[in-house]
């Protein structure tokens, strides 16, 4: 017997063809089984189950499981016939008489109990029997996804069959169609972070939506967390220009794309950007790569001579989850005004802080110490050394390291140089015999920043602590090759810990997002490396 103090969330489809009066009579709980990260999951219904204290001590009627959107006051609560029964009196807020004119119109009637389990078992079946529990609010939800899905579902039960309820004297349908699992990345994309936040950092838990999708996805990852996942698709920009703010501008969304985290990165990253992505893994991951190309032969004639097997040289790149963490904060204000801006404030925020970890992993990492192994790591990339303790760069040498790759056939149009700004400064101020900078400092040719016909990009993640002889941790790198050529697995869902207390006194909010991924070399002939300027 186990016991689970969080508040979950249970969805029933009710449906009221009109509300005239003050008050009405609901549905909110019945016996049927509903699938749950820990299985099938079944509310007990007999003498003594259910705990209705909280309820009929006026328990409030929520929108969407939201403790700030108050539509009414729970009345009475009793258990009959297996079923939760409750009668509902309406608020005469705006929001809860505009909610109160959908319902009679039938656009909404979907219930969802909030309630907490006090204990707890499984059943011979390995169903979990909930057989005390507190409901301790009841919401007016929107629609309720499909079963599969597990958010906002009505059990499949229901569709062979209707079930009457009785609501404000009409006799309605208890069950509606099931809606498609697009509806469930439509839910995802109104995921709030901060709201998620909130609900942790008050002891209260996640509700609502946020809790709905996070057991969702906590059954899809197959893992349990202490803190909440946070769905790929939610990571979509807002558009703020489109329209004023009150007017709706700001919850237009610019354009919807399956990894939309993934792509957030990718703007934010040097190395990401040019790399290939292969998103929503699932356990450990074996690619296989070619390391020596099959042989082509010349035959003398018809029936002269037969061609030789050639098969080539394959093998492998292996792919193992490790976990990146980026800490952001904000603060008690932040929390009381909510506005879509300052959630993609904190977004941008974990975004941009992970974006940054993720390029110094992919560009240096260690492949210790539960880091991917960075493209600098990678044994037998090419090599261009300047001298015994380093020394300053030169366009010779820079042309050195192109050839490395150029002689293992890995040169191509979208191969680029990559290092840090104190590699730059002494680049770009190298010149011609005619004064002209070898370095393009304006990008005319293809938009970017060149050199020798290739894209020159920039980044302080490249390192600049190497040794090299007597040059003890003064040395730079740089790096050329096909970036298309680095293979960095993503395992979806973001992790997010919420941390209250590491400034109480500030009144701010620690959040610790998790994500995990690993990168790999597709061929070494792809990439060459000096790690030994010495430039300050």
């Amino acid at each position: 017997m186990t016991t689970d103090t969080a508040i979950k969330t249970r969805f029933l489809a009710t449906t009221a063809k009109a509300v005239d009066e003050d008050t009405f009579t609901l549905s909110f709980s019945s016996e049927n089984a509903v699938p749950t990260p820990q299985g099938e999951e079944i509310l007990s219904h007999r003498e003594g189950a259910v705990d209705l204290s909280r309820l009929n001590d006026g328990a409030p009627f929520l929108w969407n499981h939201r403790p700030d959107q108050v539509l009414g006051v729970v009345q009475k609560a009793e258990v009959v016939n297996g079923r939760g029964i409750a009668v509902v009196k309406w608020g005469t807020s705006p929001e809860a008489i505009a909610k109160r004119k959908e319902v009679a119109e039938k656009i909404l009637g979907n219930i969802s109990v909030g309630f907490q389990i006090n204990e707890q078992e499984y059943t011979d079946d390995d169903k979990v029997l909930v057989t005390r529990w507190q409901p301790v609010e009841i919401s007016l939800v929107a629609i309720p996804l499909d079963n599969s899905i597990g958010v906002r579902r009505s059990h499949p039960s229901y569709s062979s069959h209707k079930e009457e309820t009785q609501m404000s004297g009409y006799v309605t349908d208890y069950m509606k169609p099931q809606v498609e699992a697009a509806d469930f990345d439509h839910e995802c994309r109104q995921f709030s972070i901060i709201e998620a936040a909130k609900g942790i950092a008050s002891g209260g838990g996640l509700s609502g939506r946020e809790r709905e999708i996070n057991q969702e996805l906590e059954s899809r990852t197959g893992r349990r967390t202490q803190g909440f996942y946070v769905p790929s698709s939610s990571w979509s920009q807002r558009a703020y220009t489109v329209g004023s703010a009150t007017g709706g501008g700001n919850l237009v969304e610019t354009q919807i794309l399956e990894d939309q985290f993934v792509e957030l990165l990718r703007a934010k990253s040097a190395v990401l950007d040019k790399a290939t992505i292969l998103p929503g893994l699932v356990g450990n991951v074996v690619l296989p790569t070619r390391t020596a190309d099959n042989t082509a032969y010349w035959i003398a004639g018809d029936n002269a001579d037969s061609v030789t097997e050639s098969t080539g040289t394959f093998g492998t790149i292996s792919l193992t989850p490790k976990t990146v963490g980026a800490y952001t904060k904000f603060s008690h204000l932040m929390k009381l005004q909510a506005t879509p801006e300052i959630e993609q404030t904190i977004r941008n925020g974990i975004v941009a802080k992970m974006a940054n970890a993720i390029d110094i992993a992919l560009i240096n990492g260690s492949g210790s110490s539960n880091q991917p192994l960075g493209i600098l790591g990678t044994s037998g990339i090419g090599s261009v050394a300047i001298g015994t303790n380093g020394g300053a760069v030169t366009l010779d040498k820079m042309l050195d390291l192109k050839k490395e790759v150029t002689v293992d056939n890995g040169d191509l149009e979208t191969c680029m140089y990559l290092t840090n700004a104190l590699v730059e400064n002494q680049l770009a101020q190298l010149k011609d015999g005619n004064s002209a900078y070898h370095l393009s400092p304006y990008g005319v040719e293809i938009g970017k920043q060149q050199l020798a016909s290739r894209e020159f990009v920039v980044s302080n993640n490249v390192p600049s602590n190497l040794t090299k002889g007597s040059a003890s941790g003064t040395c730079s790198a740089v790096l050329y090759g096909n970036f298309r050529d680095l293979y960095v697995g993503m395992w979806q869902n973001v992790e997010i810990m919420v941390d209250p207390y590491t400034d109480f006194a500030k009144g701010t909010t620690g959040l610790r997002a998790l994500a995990s991924l690993d990168c790999g070399v597709g061929h070494v002939g792809s990439f060459a490396a000096i790690k030994d300027v010495v430039a300050t």
